[in-house]
C-alpha cells in the first residue's frame, strides 16, 4: 500500500461529496469519529458521523474508504441510537418537541438514562434550549453519553458485511477534517498525509494535525435551525 493511493481514494469520494460533510445541510452534527484498521496489505478508514438527519430523525452514518472493499462512501445509518422511555414519538400533533430539556428519560441503545440538567449546563455547552429540538438534545448527550453513541470496532466491520477481518490500527474523535463543501482536499490536509503514512508505514507516532476541528460547534452555521433563520 502507499500513502499517495490512500489519499486519490479520499480525494476522489470527496470530489463527488460522498465523504463526510460536517457542515452539512441535510444533516446536523452532534459529535464524529474516525477509526482505522490495517494489516500490511489492507487497509479500511471508517467514519462514524452522529447527528440528526432532515427529517429529524437521530443517526450514526458509517462511511467507509479501504482497498479491501467495493463499497466507498456512505453505507448506512444506524438510526436505533436514541429513544424516549415513555413516548413512541419526538413530536405532538401540532409538530412540538415534547422533549423536556430539563428533564430526560431517554434509552440510549437501550439502557435507560435519566437527567435532570441545570440551565447553566446547556449555557456551558453553548445550547440554547428555547427553542428545544433533536439537535440540541443529541449535543448536549454527546457532551455526557458520547461513548455510548459509538460503535463497537467489530460492529463497524459486521456493518460493512464484506467478511473483512483486519486489527484495529488507530481510533480518535479529534483531528482537522477538510471542509468538502469549500472544495478542500482530504490530501491537502496534514493530518490526513500523515495517516496515510502511518498506515503505510505501521507507525502511529507519524499521525499530526496543526488543528483539532471536529466539534460540533466548529461547523453549527450550518443548522437547519439557522437555515430556518436566514
Amino acid at each position: 500500500m502507499r500513502a499517495k493511493e490512500i489519499l486519490q481514494i479520499l480525494d476522489v469520494c470527496a470530489e463527488d461529496f460522498n465523504f463526510p460533510v460536517l457542515d452539512n445541510y441535510n444533516f446536523d452534527l452532534a459529535q464524529c469519529r474516525l477509526t482505522v484498521f490495517s494489516n500490511k496489505e489492507q487497509w479500511l478508514i471508517v467514519f462514524e458521523v452522529v447527528g440528526v438527519d432532515k427529517k429529524q430523525d437521530i443517526s450514526n452514518d458509517i462511511y467507509i474508504y479501504s482497498n479491501a472493499t467495493k463499497q466507498r462512501g456512505l453505507i448506512i445509518g444506524i438510526d436505533d441510537i436514541l429513544s424516549q422511555e415513555n413516548a413512541e414519538w419526538w413530536y405532538d400533533d401540532e409538530a412540538n418537541f415534547i422533549v423536556n430539556p430539563f428533564h430526560l428519560e431517554l434509552l440510549i441503545k437501550g439502557e435507560m438514562v435519566t437527567l435532570n440538567p441545570q440551565p447553566e449546563e446547556y449555557i456551558k455547552l453553548g445550547i440554547k434550549t428555547d427553542p428545544f429540538n433533536p439537535t440540541k438534545l443529541l449535543r448536549y448527550l454527546s457532551s455526557k453519553y458520547g461513548e455510548k453513541l459509538w460503535m463497537t470496532a467489530q460492529s463497524l466491520l459486521n456493518e460493512i458485511d464484506e467478511n473483512i477481518e483486519l486489527p484495529l490500527f488507530y481510533q480518535t474523535s479529534e483531528w482537522e477534517h477538510p471542509d468538502i463543501g469549500d472544495g478542500q482536499k482530504p490530501s491537502k490536509s496534514i493530518f490526513f498525509q500523515s495517516l496515510a503514512q502511518a498506515i503505510e508505514l505501521n507507525n502511529i507516532n507519524l499521525i499530526k494535525s496543526d488543528r483539532l476541528n471536529t466539534h460540533w460547534s466548529n461547523w453549527a452555521w450550518s443548522d437547519f435551525e439557522n437555515q430556518e433563520e436566514d
